[in-house]
């Protein structure tokens, strides 16, 4: 078993700014669900016009996914990074100033394109700059990330709910871009993308100050045969039968990640609490913590554990837990017991704890190491597409599943969807631990 590799104090500092992009990503996306309860009534707000608000940046969030992996593959991974960070300063300041519904709208639309490049770009920043056997833990801090975001987003909600200072709520959010974007100009373009791009010589240079092993060495050459592709190539290449069941993983991964319910516990949150029996708004922001926290908690778990137990085996895991709490959660609700407020809790928290376990960190990692270089970008951007794309379906049928099948049925809905992504999981996917990018690439094209 190969050893555990110590990381740089450069490495790190390049990976904790990289990361700054999940932590705006959890907090712009999280931020919306406290900050409704006061911008409906100060903008006369119907129940179609919060949906949208809500949803409108998971429509931004696709352009960016689209846009992201050209971005990545023009500009280079560090400079669309930096490109997100100025977004998402333009994204909170439009919000926090907008005088109308509009304009609302246009600055949640920025942000959520954002977001949506950013969900493409770090990712794969890390993957590539991470050394083989610490890959899982470097890429699953993105998804840390995240969870600390919206962990933020839910305490901030909570600190200004008490004033109702909604405007604050979303400047408060420009606070970490202005610090990622100035950091960024201390920060190493991707040896991936430098290999790619004909300047193997800094690539060297940029892997020597960032490992402090030389097994580098030895992949080199790798890392040039596999960057040699035109791209002009990589769209047919990515559609091609070789990569076929490469394509078919990631996109249902990616699927799966939304589509077994995860963001109707984010965006809606604080109406589940209250219908729960939380029914102040302050009391609903202040529960809704108690999922921050243990995303948190759980994702730090996954962190320590992915690159010990492996991928596949640590998503059964996570899969089975969700399964167990959402079906917990259905049975309960439908035989309407005297203790269901306090159940329905209960099982929301488990069901976030292990989706942050399994499906949250570890489709992240999947996607950014089952590509392979020639592809990943356009791969990434297809994946992620996809991402956003059931993650706005959730998003927008959630309030008519909790109408037409209650909270019972929607769940139920979403425990069987997760026993097909358990199956999916067990018949698809592979164990990448502790291989190089290129090794798994010469893997899976087997």
């Amino acid at each position: 078993m190969a050893h555990k590799q110590r990381l740089s104090k450069y490495m790190i500092f390049v990976v904790t700014i990289a990361c700054l992009g999940g932590l705006l990503f959890g907090y712009h996306t999280a931020i919306i669900s406290g900050a409704l309860i006061f911008i409906s009534p100060i903008f006369h707000l119907s129940v179609a016009e919060q949906g949208v608000l809500v949803s409108i940046i998971l429509l931004g969030a696709l352009v960016g996914a689209l846009m992201g992996g050209y971005l990545a593959d023009r500009l280079g991974r560090k400079w669309t990074i930096m490109l997100t960070a100025v977004l998402f300063i333009l994204g909170s300041w439009i919000t926090a100033e907008a005088h109308a519904y509009f304009t609302l709208l246009f600055g949640r639309v920025v942000s959520g394109i954002a977001v949506g490049v950013v969900s493409v770009t770090a990712p794969l920043y890390l993957a590539e700059i991470a050394p083989p056997n610490r890959r899982g833990g470097i890429v699953s801090a993105y998804q840390l990330a995240i969870t600390l975001g919206i962990l933020g987003a839910y305490f901030i909600n909570y600190i200004y709910a008490k004033k109702a200072d909604w405007q604050e709520m979303f400047i408060i959010g420009s606070l970490p871009a202005a610090i990622q974007l100035l950091a960024l100009f201390f920060t190493p373009e991707s040896p991936a993308w430098l290999f790619k791009n004909g300047k193997s010589r800094l690539a060297i240079t940029v892997l020597e100050r960032l490992r402090l092993d030389r097994d580098w060495e030895s992949h080199v050459d790798e890392m040039k045969h596999s960057a040699s592709s035109r791209d002009k190539r990589a769209w047919r290449l990515l559609f091609s039968s070789k990569l076929r069941t490469v394509l078919f993983v990631g996109l249902f991964i990616s699927a799966f990640q939304q589509i077994t319910g995860i963001n109707t516990v984010i965006y809606y949150a604080p109406r589940i609490f209250q219908g729960a029996g939380y029914a102040s708004a302050i009391s609903a922001t202040f529960a809704t913590l108690s999922i921050g926290m243990i995303n948190v908690l759980a994702t730090l778990v996954s962190v320590w554990l992915l690159d010990r137990i492996g991928r596949r085996r640590l998503l059964l895991i996570g899969i089975t837990g969700m399964v167990i709490s959402l079906f917990s959660l259905a049975i309960t609700s439908f035989l309407r017991s005297s203790l269901i407020d306090e159940m329905a809790v209960i099982s929301l928290i488990c069901y976030v704890a292990f989706f942050a376990i399994g499906l949250g960190p570890i489709t992240w990692v999947l996607l950014s190491e089952i590509y392979p270089l020639k592809v990943r970008g356009k791969a990434m951007t297809l994946a992620t597409f996809v991402n956003w794309l059931c993650n706005y379906f959730v998003s927008l049928t959630f309030p008519n599943l909790l109408v037409s099948m209650g909270i019972g049925g929607s769940f139920l809905l979403y425990g069987v969807i997760s026993v097909v992504a358990f199956w999916f999981v067990l018949r698809y996917v592979p164990e990448t631990k502790g291989k190089s990018l290129e090794e798994i690439e010469q893997i899976l094209q087997k």
